[in-house]
């Protein structure tokens, strides 16, 4: 409603202070999240080399076959024979459908040696399939610098989108105070 003495009453200035409150927390939580950390150099992993006793799908989540419809959020598990070590090739990870649906027989994967024989699931950070029986024009074959790059190249965005974030949390705080300022002088 109109004042006709003072023209437009006061706007409301929570609005921007809670917006700049919620991206400043989000792009925050991406950049803490997605900082590249944790990949291990070349120089750590070794290499394991065997025949599949078999491979399953799991969610990354409730560590069961129950999610494993929703690709974002699982993993291919690889028991080799002989082995006690489960080895594990995440969704994240490039490449992975081909991995998930087409890769048999045995294969040739690097590790980090110090994740083996600690009991939990140990990451794969290259993949070679041998399969003298697939048909298939290509077997599968996927580098450590593909993987690194791949994993990169997300961090990369994802830091990119929290700056951006953190950006729009400044503007909503400068109209937050410059709207504050401006029902003050009315």
């Amino acid at each position: 409603m109109i004042n006709k003495t003072r023209g437009f009453g006061p706007f409301p200035v929570w609005p921007y202070f809670l917006l700049s409150v919620v991206t400043g927390v989000l792009g925050s939580v991406f950049l803490i999240v997605w900082w590249p950390s944790g990949y291990p150099e070349e120089a750590d992993l070794v290499q394991i080399s065997g025949e599949i006793a078999n491979s399953v799908v799991r969610d990354d989540i409730s560590n069961t076959s129950a999610g494993a419809m929703m690709p974002g959020i699982t993993s291919v598990f690889f028991k080799l024979e002989g082995r006690e070590d489960e080895f594990r090739y995440p969704s994240t990870h490039p490449k992975y459908l081909l991995v998930r649906d087409y890769t048999a027989v045995a294969i040739d994967i690097r590790v980090v040696a110090a994740e083996l024989g600690t009991g939990d699931p140990v990451t794969i950070w290259e993949i070679q399939e041998r399969n003298p029986i697939d048909a298939g024009p290509d077997p599968t074959s996927i580098s450590y610098e593909d993987i690194i790059e791949r994993l990169l190249a997300v961090d990369r965005s994802m830091i990119e989108v929290g700056y951006w974030l953190l950006a729009a949390c400044a503007g909503f705080l400068l109209i937050g105070l410059g709207v504050r300022r401006w029902n003050r002088t009315r």
